[in-house]
Protein backbone atom coordinates (compact mmCIF):
# COMPACT_ATOMS: atom_id res chain seq x y z
CA UNK A 1 0.00 0.00 0.00
CA UNK A 2 1.76 3.56 -0.92
CA UNK A 3 0.84 4.84 2.84
CA UNK A 4 4.12 5.93 4.13
CA UNK A 5 2.55 8.84 6.37
CA UNK A 6 -0.27 7.73 8.19
CA UNK A 7 -3.34 10.50 8.25
CA UNK A 8 -5.75 10.37 11.00
CA UNK A 9 -9.29 11.25 10.23
CA UNK A 10 -9.31 14.32 12.61
CA UNK A 11 -5.98 15.78 10.45
CA UNK A 12 -8.15 14.71 7.30
CA UNK A 13 -11.00 16.81 8.79
CA UNK A 14 -9.11 19.95 9.52
CA UNK A 15 -7.73 20.10 6.07
CA UNK A 16 -11.18 19.43 4.75
CA UNK A 17 -12.81 22.25 6.66
CA UNK A 18 -10.08 24.68 5.90
CA UNK A 19 -10.60 24.05 1.75
CA UNK A 20 -14.42 24.14 2.72
CA UNK A 21 -15.07 20.62 1.65
CA UNK A 22 -17.54 19.52 4.50
CA UNK A 23 -17.34 17.13 6.45
CA UNK A 24 -15.47 13.42 6.37
CA UNK A 25 -17.03 10.21 5.89
CA UNK A 26 -14.52 7.81 5.19
CA UNK A 27 -10.84 7.91 4.53
CA UNK A 28 -9.05 4.93 2.82
CA UNK A 29 -5.43 4.35 1.76
CA UNK A 30 -4.57 3.57 -1.76
CA UNK A 31 -3.03 0.74 -2.70
CA UNK A 32 -0.16 0.76 -5.43
CA UNK A 33 1.80 3.95 -5.99
CA UNK A 34 5.77 4.27 -5.11
CA UNK A 35 6.92 7.27 -4.02
CA UNK A 36 3.72 9.60 -2.17
CA UNK A 37 1.13 8.90 0.65
CA UNK A 38 -2.46 8.87 -0.89
CA UNK A 39 -6.16 8.45 0.11
CA UNK A 40 -9.52 8.38 -1.17
CA UNK A 41 -11.67 10.95 0.58
CA UNK A 42 -15.39 11.05 1.12
CA UNK A 43 -17.01 13.97 2.20
CA UNK A 44 -20.03 16.48 1.54
CA UNK A 45 -18.13 17.73 -1.39
CA UNK A 46 -17.83 14.53 -3.35
CA UNK A 47 -14.61 12.23 -3.38
CA UNK A 48 -10.96 13.43 -3.30
CA UNK A 49 -7.68 12.43 -3.16
CA UNK A 50 -5.74 13.50 -0.57
CA UNK A 51 -1.69 13.03 -1.76
CA UNK A 52 1.47 13.82 0.60
CA UNK A 53 4.31 14.34 -1.43
CA UNK A 54 7.18 12.61 0.21
CA UNK A 55 10.09 13.36 -2.17
CA UNK A 56 9.35 16.55 -3.90
CA UNK A 57 9.73 19.85 -1.59
CA UNK A 58 7.02 22.59 -1.37
CA UNK A 59 9.23 24.39 -3.37
CA UNK A 60 9.12 22.06 -6.23
CA UNK A 61 5.54 21.66 -6.21
CA UNK A 62 3.74 24.52 -7.17
CA UNK A 63 4.73 24.43 -10.80
CA UNK A 64 3.29 21.25 -11.16
CA UNK A 65 0.21 21.87 -9.28
CA UNK A 66 -0.50 25.20 -10.98
CA UNK A 67 -0.18 23.51 -13.90
CA UNK A 68 -2.50 20.86 -13.09
CA UNK A 69 -5.05 23.84 -12.15
CA UNK A 70 -4.53 25.28 -15.53
CA UNK A 71 -5.23 22.70 -17.61
CA UNK A 72 -8.55 21.98 -15.40
CA UNK A 73 -9.69 25.08 -16.09
CA UNK A 74 -8.76 24.64 -19.66
CA UNK A 75 -11.31 21.44 -19.87
CA UNK A 76 -8.58 19.01 -20.03
CA UNK A 77 -9.56 16.26 -17.52
CA UNK A 78 -7.10 16.21 -15.05
CA UNK A 79 -7.22 16.27 -11.21
CA UNK A 80 -7.92 20.25 -9.86
CA UNK A 81 -6.35 20.96 -6.80
CA UNK A 82 -8.46 22.20 -4.27
CA UNK A 83 -7.80 25.62 -2.68
CA UNK A 84 -8.26 27.34 0.64
CA UNK A 85 -10.30 30.59 0.98
CA UNK A 86 -7.12 32.65 0.25
CA UNK A 87 -6.32 30.74 -3.27
CA UNK A 88 -3.56 28.20 -2.05
CA UNK A 89 -3.29 24.81 -3.17
CA UNK A 90 -0.18 23.74 -1.71
CA UNK A 91 -0.91 22.56 1.90
CA UNK A 92 0.41 20.78 4.73
CA UNK A 93 -0.78 17.60 6.45
CA UNK A 94 1.55 15.92 9.35
CA UNK A 95 4.68 18.15 8.32
CA UNK A 96 4.46 17.06 4.59
CA UNK A 97 3.62 19.22 1.32
CA UNK A 98 -0.03 17.76 0.74
CA UNK A 99 -2.82 18.75 -2.22
CA UNK A 100 -6.30 17.52 -2.44
CA UNK A 101 -7.73 16.98 -5.65
CA UNK A 102 -10.68 15.42 -7.41
CA UNK A 103 -11.30 11.66 -7.99
CA UNK A 104 -11.71 11.00 -12.00
CA UNK A 105 -13.43 8.23 -13.05
CA UNK A 106 -11.98 5.17 -14.64
CA UNK A 107 -9.05 2.71 -14.13
CA UNK A 108 -6.00 1.93 -15.27
CA UNK A 109 -5.65 -0.07 -18.68
CA UNK A 110 -2.86 -2.54 -18.21
CA UNK A 111 -3.25 -4.31 -21.74
CA UNK A 112 -3.35 -1.12 -24.00
CA UNK A 113 -5.02 -1.55 -27.55
CA UNK A 114 -4.69 0.67 -30.42
CA UNK A 115 -7.57 2.68 -29.37
CA UNK A 116 -6.62 3.02 -26.27
CA UNK A 117 -2.71 4.70 -28.16
CA UNK A 118 -5.04 6.53 -30.18
CA UNK A 119 -6.62 7.79 -26.97
CA UNK A 120 -3.41 8.74 -25.30
CA UNK A 121 -2.56 10.76 -28.17
CA UNK A 122 -5.39 12.78 -28.60
CA UNK A 123 -5.40 13.72 -24.38
CA UNK A 124 -1.56 14.78 -24.99
CA UNK A 125 -2.03 17.10 -27.89
CA UNK A 126 -4.91 18.38 -26.17
CA UNK A 127 -2.86 19.16 -23.31
CA UNK A 128 0.01 20.85 -25.25
CA UNK A 129 -2.50 23.14 -26.68
CA UNK A 130 -4.01 24.18 -23.25
CA UNK A 131 -0.36 24.76 -22.18
CA UNK A 132 0.65 26.98 -24.33
CA UNK A 133 -0.08 30.04 -22.27
CA UNK A 134 0.99 28.33 -19.18
CA UNK A 135 3.19 31.24 -17.68
CA UNK A 136 5.39 29.31 -15.10
CA UNK A 137 8.60 27.08 -16.02
CA UNK A 138 10.26 24.86 -14.25
CA UNK A 139 13.65 22.24 -14.77
CA UNK A 140 13.14 18.52 -15.53
CA UNK A 141 13.54 17.03 -12.29
CA UNK A 142 13.93 14.25 -13.77
CA UNK A 143 15.90 15.37 -16.57
CA UNK A 144 19.49 14.09 -17.29
CA UNK A 145 21.65 16.18 -14.20
CA UNK A 146 19.08 13.21 -12.00
CA UNK A 147 19.91 10.29 -14.29
CA UNK A 148 23.33 10.58 -13.93
CA UNK A 149 22.93 10.87 -10.00
CA UNK A 150 20.15 7.84 -10.04
CA UNK A 151 22.18 5.46 -12.54
CA UNK A 152 24.91 4.32 -10.32
CA UNK A 153 22.32 3.78 -7.40
CA UNK A 154 20.19 1.13 -9.51
CA UNK A 155 22.90 -0.81 -11.47
CA UNK A 156 23.78 -3.13 -8.37
CA UNK A 157 20.05 -4.77 -9.00
CA UNK A 158 19.93 -4.67 -12.83
CA UNK A 159 20.64 -7.89 -14.61
CA UNK A 160 23.53 -7.41 -17.51
CA UNK A 161 20.90 -6.67 -19.88
CA UNK A 162 18.94 -4.02 -18.05
CA UNK A 163 22.03 -2.20 -16.67
CA UNK A 164 23.63 -2.19 -20.82
CA UNK A 165 20.20 -0.43 -21.95
CA UNK A 166 20.22 2.23 -18.74
CA UNK A 167 23.91 3.04 -19.37
CA UNK A 168 23.05 4.10 -22.79
CA UNK A 169 19.68 5.91 -22.45
CA UNK A 170 21.36 9.35 -20.38
CA UNK A 171 23.54 9.36 -24.51
CA UNK A 172 20.38 9.36 -26.13
CA UNK A 173 18.80 11.42 -23.68
CA UNK A 174 21.20 13.97 -24.67
CA UNK A 175 21.37 13.66 -28.51
CA UNK A 176 17.79 13.73 -28.39
CA UNK A 177 18.03 17.35 -27.01
CA UNK A 178 21.17 18.28 -29.53
CA UNK A 179 18.69 20.14 -31.44
CA UNK A 180 17.84 22.46 -28.78
CA UNK A 181 21.55 23.88 -27.95
CA UNK A 182 24.13 25.83 -30.55
CA UNK A 183 25.38 24.06 -33.86
CA UNK A 184 28.32 23.89 -32.77
CA UNK A 185 27.97 21.79 -29.69
CA UNK A 186 24.87 19.48 -31.97
CA UNK A 187 28.43 18.90 -34.05
CA UNK A 188 30.90 17.37 -30.85
CA UNK A 189 27.97 15.24 -29.40
CA UNK A 190 27.65 13.64 -32.64
CA UNK A 191 31.65 13.20 -33.32
CA UNK A 192 31.68 11.73 -29.74
CA UNK A 193 28.49 9.37 -30.28
CA UNK A 194 30.72 8.45 -33.56
CA UNK A 195 33.93 7.69 -31.75
CA UNK A 196 32.38 5.83 -28.81
CA UNK A 197 30.92 3.80 -31.57
CA UNK A 198 33.62 3.02 -33.11
CA UNK A 199 35.15 0.01 -33.38
CA UNK A 200 39.03 -0.57 -32.17
CA UNK A 201 40.26 -2.70 -34.97
CA UNK A 202 38.65 0.28 -37.67
CA UNK A 203 40.59 2.71 -35.69
CA UNK A 204 43.50 1.00 -36.10
CA UNK A 205 43.16 0.09 -39.85
CA UNK A 206 42.61 3.62 -40.51
CA UNK A 207 45.77 4.73 -38.88
CA UNK A 208 47.64 1.87 -41.37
Amino acid sequence: MAVFTPVSPPEASALLRRLGLGTLSSLRGIEGGIENTNYFVSCDAGEFVLTLFERLSAEQLPFYLHLMKHLAGAGIPVPDPQADAEGRILHSVCGKPAAVVNRLRGRSQLAPQAVHCAAVGDMLARMHLAGRDFALQQPNLRGLAWWTETVPVVLPFLTPAQAQLIRAEPVSYTHLRAHETPEHLVCRLLLEKKKQNTPQQYNTSIQR
